[in-house]
């Protein structure tokens, strides 16, 4: 027999394949345990339905409080109201259940119910240890047709940004999302839900993301966004979306998987899983780059071509190389660093064979030979990450940070503005402050560079070259006395530690003449300060 196509009530229909309600065509958000409650109620339109049949419906066999009940239905009650009292859908028959009260249509019967879903749940059964989303359609917040189009659009680039992530499995709407039958067979782990309004130049973003087996809301965020101009409105926006909950979903598993001392069968998926995770806490953090190579060292004795692991080992080897923390490398271990570029290279060229339509590997592979000084091929790594994902706001700033590499201070800047406004909450955006401080530096523009050199200082407090820079620019700027504070501060916060112009020198990371100009330029206002040579 087939399944009933959908139920008509008010002004609102609920379709029962894709476990949609819709206002007058508008789509309206509801979380996977609030739609379970709903089903039911429309199922039995008209009848009693007891307590235990919808904690049964919403909670499965699980035992929980009846207060979880009461609260899920006061929210299912105000997403339907529709001006009207609180019972005017939903009654509360008293220590007995509710009843829905309201006449309800019933729509035609789709044969065979969504079309492909035997074969989907077969294919999508073989991938349950994978992380899985359920992507809803977007929803307009807004009932014009403008509204509705652009969120149309952003929930097709979503789907394509989600879907080039290796080891995430994306199931797309209609059809398969919120279909609970294929969400218990395929181990769907989570729903993600967004919300759209444009406003006056801008676009409002409400994300949300369920534990599709308990239906709580484990992550949310609400952003606001101006078109860049790197690309569509729709793609910049789809592509922000992705990076952040990719990076949400990366936690979350993370938090909830195997302990580093588990037993090595765990699988390389997980494994490269925690890596970025790792990575992705803070930039430049030792401590955090030391757990990194340790998970990716593990997925790669598990699976050597496992594309994320040869990535994320890539480059995690390059940032805990040449990043400069308050644990300096010594100049004479030079070899041993070149020796680890070029296994990070090697690994980095592996990656992007084998997830060539992945932009991450493109751009892990560009920040190796960014640090190898080959500019010229980083610069192309870099602009193919951009052809996968034009609004990647990492690829943005390091390709500007190759032009400035390479002697071209004045050509950094526009592209780290883009990486800026595209994802101005990024875990690299100190520095990449810090970036735009250099340009205004090299330019000795001093009271323009300051303001930037404070915000990196503020955001990467572990890196050193940001309160160089700051203290530098101050001293160039007559501000002696500010400098010297700033930079005492920071080695004091720093457990003490003694900065020497020598340090610094051991940190270049191009020979252009451009370039060492504006390092000379740093000695010389540190040197104001008294900051000693060795």
């Amino acid at each position: 027999m087939g399944a009933l196509s959908s139920f008509a009530f008010g002004p609102f229909v609920f379709h029962t394949l894709s476990r949609r309600l819709e206002k007058q065509g508008e789509l309206v958000l509801l979380n996977s345990r609030a739609t379970e409650l709903l089903l039911l109620l429309l199922r039995r339109a008209g009848e009693l339905v007891p307590k235990d049949d919808l904690l049964h419906a919403g909670w499965g066999g699980r035992i929980v409080a009846e207060n979880n009940l009461t609260v899920h239905m006061a929210a299912l009650r105000r997403v339907l109201r529709d001006g009207g009292e609180a019972d005017s859908h939903i009654r509360t028959e008293h220590g007995r259940g509710y009843r829905f009260v309201t006449p309800v249509t019933i729509g035609g019967r789709e044969q065979g119910g969504a079309p492909g879903a035997a074969t989907a749940a077969s294919s999508l059964r073989s991938d349950m240890r994978r992380p899985s989303v359920l992507v809803s359609p977007v929803q307009s917040l807004m009932n014009d047709e403008t509204s509705q189009s652009l969120a149309v659009e952003i929930g097709r680039h979503l789907l394509v940004q989600l879907s080039r992530v290796p080891d995430l499995l994306v199931i797309g709407t209609p059809g398969s999302a919120g279909n609970q039958r294929l969400q218990g067979e395929a181990g769907a782990r989570y729903i993600l839900r967004t919300s759209v309004r444009p406003d006056d130049g801008s676009t409002h973003i409400i994300a949300m993301v369920d534990d599709a087996a308990s239906g709580v809301t484990i992550w949310a965020d609400r952003l606001e966004h101006r078109h860049i101009g790197v690309s569509s409105v729709e793609n910049e926006i789809a592509s922000r979306l992705a990076h952040t909950v990719v990076t949400a979903l990366m936690d979350r598993e993370a938090a909830q998987g195997s302990a580093e001392d588990a037993p090595l069968t765990i699988g390389a998926q997980h494994a490269a899983l925690r890596g970025w995770s790792a990575l992705n806490r803070e930039l430049s953090v030792p401590q955090d780059l030391a757990e990194a190579r340790r998970w990716f060292d593990r997925a790669l004795r598990v699976d050597p071509s496992h594309a994320p692991a040869l990535a994320g080992s890539a480059y995690a080897i390059v940032a805990e190389n040449i990043r400069a923390t308050v644990q300096f490398r010594d100049s004479s271990r030079g070899d041993a660093a070149r020796a680890e570029l070029r296994r990070a290279d090697e690994l980095a060229t592996r990656a992007v064979a084998r997830a060539p339509a992945w932009p991450r590997a493109w751009f892990c592979r560009g920040y190796v030979r960014l640090w190898q000084r080959r500019f010229d091929a980083a610069l192309t790594a870099f602009e193919r990450a951009l052809a996968l994902d034009p609004c990647d706001a990492e690829a943005h700033a390091y390709a500007g940070h190759v032009q400035f590499l390479a002697g071209r201070p004045e050509a950094m800047q526009a592209p780290v503005q883009y990486a800026i406004a595209l994802s101005p909450r990024d875990r690299g955006v100190g520095l990449w402050h810090h970036w735009l401080g250099l340009c205004e530096f090299w330019h000795e523009r001093d009271e323009l560079a300051i303001p930037h050199f404070v915000r990196a200082t503020d955001f990467s407090p572990s890196l050193v070259y940001p309160p160089s820079f700051l203290a530098s620019a101050l001293a160039h700027a007559g501000r002696i006395a500010e400098a010297r504070r700033t930079l005492d501060a920071w080695c004091e916060a720093m457990g003490g530690f003694h900065l020497t112009i020598d340090h610094l020198r051991a940190q270049v990371f191009s020979d252009h003449p451009t370039y060492l100009a504006g390092h000379e330029r740093l000695y010389r206002g540190l040197r104001l300060i008294g900051v000693a040579e060795y």
